[in-house]
């Protein structure tokens, strides 16, 4: 009973101490059974003055064990082995036992320091339970011969982990084997005892590990530091777009998106540049000036107000959005009024209508305008069409008129260019020096550039040298 009740108190400090969770690569609990050969022999100590010895005689062992791992370099195996010993002393004097066997049942506890796989050093006490004694001379008896005893043991294993494994061991008994008392002297009997044998593994394995805990081993995970999925062999589901949300949740996986919108961009409805949530008109294409949306087109007349001189009154896009304007009344659009603060006719631009009387008066009066030969003198006979000219004009406040002067081929070309200037100005002179403001009339020169007679002749030139009167507005 001693024997189970030990037993029982070993295995369940070992499995206390298994009991911590594996995370990484390690072996299972792992067990089997054992057979082996058994060199042993008394050694005696104390007093042993003529140097008695004993043989090193062959036994055998078998029985079974079971590891556990405690870190992949350190486990504890405990085996329970039934063990035959044989002892023969080399001399005739009456021994504790002189020819004979003893059969053990041991436990020995083994502290395993493992160097990979394939080589562990042991190392441990072991507790031998005498179970029979055989005595060939017929001198020993079972009382003789102690029944527990302790022994301490080192060795080492080759391939511990596998399916088949080598072990050797010396096993060094520290008790005296010697219970009859001081009757027998005080020699004392102590086993020593070389073991080999083989162990086979029954149950056991290596398990791969799972350093990122994905349930996935690390010899079948291709990430094994990210928690992954089986599907992607354990690596996490991918985010092809890097925002965040994988692939399989991500409608748009190559689109940087968020998880408000599945993985999508925030949704630009109207493609303009402004994304719904930051766009106050969602449906229409704007700016983000204005969040979104168009540029305002206050008075409704198709031009926007930034490109709208008047944005608070429709006008249309050819007058920048402003309405068009009649200084006058007169219905002719400023932009078309050639006379926009006159009121005049449509047929003549806007400007008032000319009475036929009038434009013949001043065509008859510039026609009968003369000057001097080769200069800008004002003929005498020049002054009554030239008051003429006055008198319409004062009649016609509103009237004016544009003088052109000209000349002959005579000279060269810049003198009667400066010349027909001059005549020009005389005659806007005379004008202004009777009342004509000067604001109502403009002049210029053309030189000889405009003929209407034949130079050639002196006729021709005399009809050159001339000005032109003009209805201008």
């Amino acid at each position: 009973m001693k024997r189970v009740i030990l037993f029982v108190l070993s295995c369940s400090l070992i499995t206390t101490i298994y009991s911590q969770k594996i995370v990484k690569e390690h072996y299972t609990v792992s067990g089997g059974l054992l057979g082996g050969a058994n060199f042993s022999e008394f050694r005696i100590t104390e007093n042993n003055p003529t140097g008695i010895d004993y043989n090193t005689k062959i036994g055998w062992s078998a029985g079974g064990w079971i590891n556990f791992p405690i870190s992949k370099a350190f486990s504890i195996e405990p085996q329970l082995m039934y063990s035959s010993y044989t002892y023969r002393a080399s001399t005739t004097t009456t021994l504790l036992l002189n020819d004979g066997k003893i059969r053990y049942a041991s436990v020995p506890l083994l502290f395993k320091f493992h160097a990979g796989d394939k080589f562990a050093i042991t190392a441990g006490p072991q507790v031998d339970f005498v179970s029979s004694v055989e005595d060939k001379n017929n001198l020993a008896q079972r009382d003789d011969i102690k029944k527990t005893s302790f022994s301490a043991f080192g060795g080492i294993e080759v391939f511990p982990h596998g399916r088949v494994t080598f072990f050797g061991r010396y096993i060094h008994g520290l008790s005296n084997m010697d219970a009859r008392g001081s009757e027998a002297g005080a020699m004392q009997y102590k086993n020593q005892n070389i073991q080999a044998g083989l162990k086979i593994k029954l149950f056991g394995k290596k398990v791969p590990g799972d350093s990122d805990g994905d349930g996935i081993s690390d010899p079948n995970d291709k990430c094994p530091n990210q928690v992954g999925t089986a599907k992607y062999d354990g690596c996490p589901i991918p985010d092809t777009d890097g925002d965040g949300i994988n692939d399989e949740l991500d409608r748009c996986p190559t689109q940087a998106g968020t998880a408000k919108y599945n993985g999508c961009p925030i949704p630009d409805t109207d493609g303009d540049g402004i994304n719904d949530e930051n766009d106050k008109c969602i449906n229409q294409a704007g700016t983000a000036k204005y969040n979104g949306c168009p540029i305002p087109d206050t008075d409704g007349d198709g031009v926007n107000d930034e490109n709208d001189r008047c944005p608070n009154e429709a006008g249309p896009a050819s007058r920048n959005g402003c309405p068009a304007t009649d200084s006058d009344k007169d219905g002719v659009n400023d932009d078309e009024d050639r006379c926009p603060d006159v009121p005049g006719s449509r047929t003549n631009n806007g400007c008032p209508d000319v009475p036929a009387n009038v434009s013949k008066t001043i065509g008859t009066a510039a026609q009968n305008i003369t000057f001097g030969a080769n200069n800008a003198k004002l003929t005498t006979k020049s002054t009554a069409s030239l008051n003429q000219l006055v008198a319409v004009m004062k009649e016609n406040p509103t009237l004016k008129v544009k003088i052109e002067g000209h000349t002959s081929n005579a000279g060269n070309e810049t003198t009667n260019m400066t010349v027909s200037e001059n005549r020009a100005a005389a005659v806007k002179t005379y004008l202004v020096s009777k009342g004509i403001s000067e604001d109502r009339i403009t002049v210029e020169g053309f030189g000889g550039t405009t003929p209407i007679s034949d130079n050639s002749s002196a006729a021709g030139r005399t009809k050159n040298n001339r000005v032109e009167i003009r209805i201008v507005y």
